[in-house]
Order: structure tokens, then sequence, then C-alpha cells
């Protein structure tokens, strides 16, 4: 099994009460929140298809 690898990463105080308040309505935790945005971003910039299509 692959060990997942840690970022690390720096907000403001408005970032991070955001992120707090996405957490709790969403009832996930905050690294679940972020983990989850980034995966949408990608998508929208067509990243996760390019990458499927590369692999066939």
């Amino acid at each position: 099994m692959k060990r997942k690898d840690w970022v690390k990463v720096y907000l403001s105080d408005e970032q991070k009460r955001l992120l707090r308040k996405i957490a709790e309505s969403l009832g996930i935790g905050e690294s679940e929140v972020l983990r989850q945005a980034f995966m949408e971003y990608a998508k929208s910039i067509s990243l996760i298809t390019e990458r499927v299509h590369q692999r066939i």
C-alpha cells in the first residue's frame, strides 16, 4: 500500500476561518475539504482528464 504524503499549507486568519466554517457545515475535516477542493480544481483545468487519457 502506497504511503500518503504530507503537504503543509499556510493560510491567513481569514482563510483559516473560512476553512473551518466550510468543514463544519459539511461535517468533514479541514484536510478533507482542502483535498476535495484541490481535486475539483484539477478537474476544472482538465488535469484529471489528461492524466486518464495518457495511460491509455
